[in-house]
């Protein structure tokens, strides 16, 4: 008897521990979500209308002028007569009365070819709430006075995120767009690991890699021009119902693939000067490039970033040290009138999914280039040291770091003079 009541205990307990597991692993399967930002799964996002701009009539164009949202900006520099520069700017009103006087417009600019990359994030709002460090955003209420910050050391009222909610007319009809799209999948470390639902959220960096790839693949290439591209899994819009003052509960989205349009200017082109952007603006300066015109023209500029740079990890400063692949070196060296800027930008996704903890720049690292700009960002407190002969013979002209940065520059390190700037 005793016995059998003690496997009567021993079942119930089974049972009770199996139930236990059961509402525990479904709990891990259906509630626990890591958040991820910025997996561009579309980015081979095709034209589905090209409309030039030189076959339009008057009136067409008055039409066109109405409809589009947004105006993107893509020096490729096929040329190599300046810097590649992509630009993509949002224009909407703030308010639901579509007056002139509310006629808004935030935009985005990156300098080079831009891709987007993954960010871990820990919930809902801080998806939500993300801005890529990689940009530079700007922001305008009269079209004509640019406000302008790089990534997140501005003002976050100029920066584009998924709770902004902006307002379109279409056939002088009230709309709300919102960029809400997200998938889910489910994950696992290991085959007997529980299972993680992890959810993608797009963001406007995402939005911003699949124009500028809908662009580069366009049959018309370089010109002046209207796009419509399919940005249905991107966005929300719903129609503002000016009798009950709230939108209508369906959601139009097919309005964004059939109906809006991207206006465009393709050029093979490098950009040169402030005023080629659609924001009188390069990198937030809007004198970039006018101070020396002939001195632009003949002269090419390379900015090294991310995964164009090498990184060595030191046993004996336990963190890594950036440099210079030997091919990209000669290759540099190898290239007349090459002015080269060097930016470091310690948090941005490159660097902080490869747990690179940067040091410092390397031995020799950069010897002999002529380098005219070192920048470098970080948010927290970081100590960079510079070792020997790094910048030797570099003739560098200026040294830009984040206020959260000390320099610990080696005797040897430097040999000309130059000006250093705190952001």
């Amino acid at each position: 008897m005793e016995l059998k009541n003690l496997g009567k205990g021993i079942f119930i307990t089974l049972v009770v521990v199996s139930v236990i597991l059961s509402i525990f692993y479904m709990y891990i399967h259906f509630f626990v979500n890591d958040y991820t930002l910025g997996i561009n799964n579309i980015n081979d996002q095709v034209a589905l209308d090209i409309v030039n701009s030189d076959e339009l009539s008057d009136e067409q164009k008055d039409e066109y002028e109405d409809r589009w949202f947004m105006e993107a900006n893509f020096y490729s520099n096929a040329n190599e007569n300046g810097i590649v520069l992509q630009e993509l700017r949002y224009n909407y009103f703030t308010t639901y009365n579509l007056q002139s006087n509310d006629y808004r417009s935030t935009g985005m600019q990156y300098l080079g070819e831009y891709e987007s990359s993954v960010i871990n994030v820990g919930n809902e709002e801080q998806a939500n709430e993300g801005v890529r460090n990689e940009f530079y955003y700007y922001d305008t209420t009269n079209d004509i006075t640019w406000s302008g910050y790089r990534g997140q050391y501005g003002s976050i009222g100029t920066k584009l995120n998924r709770n902004e909610v902006m307002i379109i007319k279409i056939d002088n009809r009230t709309f709300g767009i919102q960029l809400t799209g997200q998938y889910s999948y489910t994950y696992r470390e290991h085959k007997f690991a529980i299972p993680k639902k992890i959810t993608v959220v797009y963001e406007y960096g995402d939005v911003f890699d699949a124009v500028m790839h809908a662009i580069k693949s366009a049959s018309i290439g370089y010109g002046d021009y209207y796009l419509t591209i399919d940005l249905t899994d991107y966005f929300t819009i719903q129609e503002y119902d000016t009798e009950s003052g709230q939108f209508k509960e369906d959601n139009v989205t097919d309005i964004i693939k059939n109906y809006a349009v991207v206006k465009v200017h393709y050029d093979e082109n490098g950009a040169k000067n402030a005023n080629q952007s659609i924001y009188g603006s390069i990198a937030c300066d809007p004198k970039y490039g006018q101070a020396d015109t002939d001195y632009w023209q003949s002269r090419f500029v390379y900015n090294l970033t991310d995964n164009m740079l090498t990184y060595r990890y030191s046993d004996a400063y336990q963190g890594y040290f950036v440099g210079l692949s030997f091919d990209t070196r000669n290759t540099l060296l190898a290239t007349e009138l090459c002015d080269i800027n060097i930016i470091i930008d310690i948090d941005t996704p490159y660097i902080t999914n490869n747990n690179y903890n940067i040091l410092g720049i390397d031995y020799d690292a950069f010897s002999g280039l002529e380098i005219d700009t070192l920048t470098i960002i970080s948010e927290q407190p970081t100590t960079i040291r510079l070792l020997d002969r790094c910048l030797y013979n570099t003739s560098i002209k200026q040294i830009i770091r984040s206020a959260s940065v000390t320099l610990d520059i080696s005797d040897n390190a430097i040999n000309n003079e130059y000006e250093e700037v705190v952001l």
